[in-house]
C-alpha cells in the first residue's frame, strides 16, 4: 500500500451531500489529479499521458482538472515539485543523522529508495522522460540536481591536501547518475527492487572520494 492509500488528501469525497466548503473540495480535487499525474505517467509514459487519462485517474471531471491546471504539462510539472519536496525532506533529513559521512550518505539512499519504491508515480515524476518532454520540468529537475549536489559536497569529509582534486561539477553528474538508475529501473517495472539497490546507489555515489582516500 502507498502512502497515497493512507492520506485522507486523496481518498475520495463522500458520497452525496457532504457539506464540505468549496475551498476544501477544490484543494481535494488538486491533490487527487497530482497524484493521478504521476500513476498515469506511470502507466502509460509521457507520450500518451493526457488531461483526460489525469481527471479520469483522479475520479474527477475534466472541467475540474481545467480548474486548476490548463493542460497536462502544468499538472506534470506541478505533480514533479510535490515529488522533489517529498524526495529532498527525506534525504536531506537521512544526511543530518548521527555517524560518519559514508553512514548518513548510505541513510539517504535507503530512504529514498524505500519512498520511490512505495510510489512508483513519484518515482516516475522524477525520471528523465518527463524532464524531456517537459522544459520547465527539465529546468526544475536541473534545479533539484544542483540541490543535492551541494548535499552531496558539503557532507563528505575534506579530501586530503595531497589528493588529487576532483573535477568541477563531479557532485552534479553524480547525483545525476544516481537518479538516472532510480529512473530506469523504474520505467522497467523494478520499483519493488529498489530498496535491495539502495547500496548500488551508495557506491556510485561514493565512489570518487572512497577512491581518493
Amino acid at each position: 500500500m502507498s502512502d497515497h492509500d493512507a492520506d485522507p488528501r486523496f481518498a475520495p469525497l463522500p458520497r452525496g451531500r457532504h457539506g464540505l466548503p468549496p475551498d476544501q473540495v477544490a484543494e481535494h480535487q488538486r491533490w487527487r489529479l497530482l497524484a493521478a499525474a504521476g500513476e498515469t505517467l506511470l502507466a502509460h509514459g509521457y507520450d500518451r499521458t493526457t488531461s483526460r487519462l489525469i481527471a479520469r485517474g483522479a475520479n474527477v471531471s475534466r472541467a475540474t482538472f481545467y480548474r486548476h491546471f490548463e493542460n497536462a504539462d502544468e499538472c506534470l510539472l506541478a505533480a514533479h515539485a510535490v515529488a522533489v519536496d517529498c524526495l529532498w525532506d527525506l534525504v536531506q533529513g537521512a544526511c543530518t543523522i548521527a555517524g560518519e559521512w559514508p553512514e548518513r550518505l548510505a541513510a539517504a539512499c535507503r530512504e529514498a529508495a524505500l519512498f520511490l519504491a512505495a510510489e512508483p508515480g513519484q518515482a516516475r515524476l522524477l525520471g528523465a522522460d518527463l524532464a524531456v518532454g517537459v522544459p520547465a520540468v527539465a529546468r526544475a529537475r536541473e534545479r533539484f540536481l544542483e540541490r543535492l549536489a551541494g548535499l552531496l559536497r558539503g557532507a563528505r569529509v575534506p579530501s586530503p591536501p595531497t589528493a588529487r582534486v576532483l573535477p568541477s561539477g563531479t557532485e552534479t553528474h553524480l547525483v545525476g547518475a544516481a537518479l538516472f538508475l532510480l529512473g530506469d529501473w523504474v520505467a522497467a517495472g523494478e520499483c519493488d527492487t529498489l530498496p535491495a539497490r539502495a547500496p548500488e546507489l551508495t557506491a556510485v555515489l561514493h565512489l570518487p572520494y572512497g577512491a581518493l582516500s
